[in-house]
């Protein structure tokens, strides 16, 4: 279900509930001022009870729905920049606390324009679906987040991970999406889809930012590029 569709089956809902609500109101002053019907409006008034418990039940289940489509990229069902953001604002400030080490890889498709060139914009989208689906594959802990950056980048944020854990995953992660095997005719390191992939470790403080991280982890991925592709480095700047 679409988040527009979603939010008009929230509208329906409440008005649904608020008309069952309103419904009730009045049945319980009519049982108030009219003793002789009173077995037949407390069985109405059981009823309503039952459905308004139901619908709001129903509301429940699609405001929780509509909260996970906020935070979720629809195309790779990756958390998306606007999760990404807040969830390293919020691990930054708890690890400047307790002093424990936060590490950031940018990973991004090796010449994805000439593959939507080759293969078309929905063979590119399924590209990304299954790279998506690899990286979450590889990325274990709880703790992690993978999610959409924009366009062709995914980002994963390690929460306690220095920078040899975070290289290694890095690494790991450009394994994974070698042993795909997707076609790239249009790639200029490989016959096949590959990633490269900057990766950065700062130790947070509470008087600055994650844009730090994110800056020195841009600046670790576009050494990568620029130093032939399909590769992980790390940022020398690195806890």
């Amino acid at each position: 279900m679409s988040r527009e569709q979603l939010v008009l089956e929230l509208v329906k809902l409440r008005q649904e509930v608020e008309h069952l609500r309103l419904e009730k109101n009045d049945l319980e002053i009519v049982l108030e001022t009219t003793a002789e019907h009173a077995d037949g409006i407390e069985s109405q008034l059981r009823s309503s009870y039952r459905e308004i418990g139901r619908l709001c039940r129903e509301l429940a289940v699609a405001n929780q729905e509509l909260k996970r489509l906020a935070h979720c990229d629809a195309l790779t069902g990756l958390a998306n920049r606007r999760r990404f953001d807040q969830y390293l604002d919020r691990v930054w400030q708890q690890l400047a606390q307790t002093q424990q080490p936060l590490s950031l890889i940018l990973c991004d498709v090796d010449f994805f324009k000439l593959y939507n060139d080759a293969y078309g914009h929905p063979a590119g989208d399924e590209c990304l679906r299954d790279i998506a689906g690899a990286i979450r594959q590889t990325v274990k802990r709880a703790s992690d987040l993978v999610a959409r950056y924009g366009g062709e980048e995914m980002a994963v944020v390690l929460p306690n991970t220095d920078a040899t854990g975070a290289l290694t995953l890095a690494q790991t992660i450009g394994d994974r999406i070698r042993s795909l095997r997707l076609p790239h005719e249009g790639s200029k390191v490989s016959q096949y889809v590959t990633l490269s992939l900057g990766v950065a470790c700062h130790l947070p403080q509470a008087n600055l930012s994650g844009d730090m991280l994110i800056a020195d982890a841009d600046a670790a991925l576009y050494e990568a590029k620029r130093t032939g592709r399909d590769r992980a480095i790390l940022c020398p700047k690195s806890w």
